[in-house]
């Protein structure tokens, strides 16, 4: 996973001009894809709205990097940004759907699938991410994000708590429980 240093981000956003140029491109470039995941997580809008939320919340996290603290890591500040606002962005709606995860490089899912010479592997991957994504999407909606977070992004148990504000023993025994039922409904050995 591509991070960000994110000193150097706010550094070059306060500094205004081509050098905040360059900034949010480099935010924008690598956060949109990852970020859309993430909002997919959060189902319960047209597709179309999507585009926009996550558009909205990198710009806003571009204009906020001012209070952000560039001692902590850049990526929780911002999955919590987007988990605010994707939450708002619900409750105007007023509903929320299962997420569907696609299969990808392991740590981000895809909306195409993975490139495989060998056709057998690429069946087997296709079968375990259909399976996967079954399961993930009888979780409940806060799990549901919690296993993007932990599976797709690699964020620890403390950056999930920050994000999703719960303490961080919950998240470690949210993801312990997770990884169980994936494994008895998957068929796959425990973690």
């Amino acid at each position: 996973m591509d991070e960000l240093d994110g000193r150097a981000l706010r550094e070059d956003a306060l500094a205004g001009g081509e050098q905040a140029r360059e900034a949010f491109l480099r935010l924008w470039e690598t956060y949109y894809r990852r970020l859309m995941y993430f909002a997919l997580s959060f189902q319960g809008l047209p597709r179309s709205e999507y585009d926009d939320l996550v558009s909205d919340v990198l710009i806003r996290g571009f204009t906020s990097l001012k209070s952000y603290n560039p001692s902590r890591p850049l990526s929780p500040w911002l999955y919590k940004i987007a988990a605010n606002y994707f939450r708002d962005a619900l409750k105007r709606a007023g509903k929320i759907s299962p997420v569907i995860v696609g299969a990808g490089d392991g740590r981000h899912p895809s909306y195409d699938p993975p490139d495989a010479a060998d056709h057998t592997k690429l069946l087997e991957e296709r079968d375990m991410a259909e399976r996967c994504r079954e399961v993930i999407g009888t979780l409940e909606p806060p799990d549901r994000r919690i296993a993007f977070l932990r599976f797709f992004e690699g964020m620890n148990a403390s950056e999930i708590s920050r994000v999703m504000k719960i303490p961080a023993g919950t998240v470690r025994w949210k993801i312990h429980e997770i990884r169980n039922r994936i494994s008895i409904l998957t068929g796959e050995k425990p973690w």
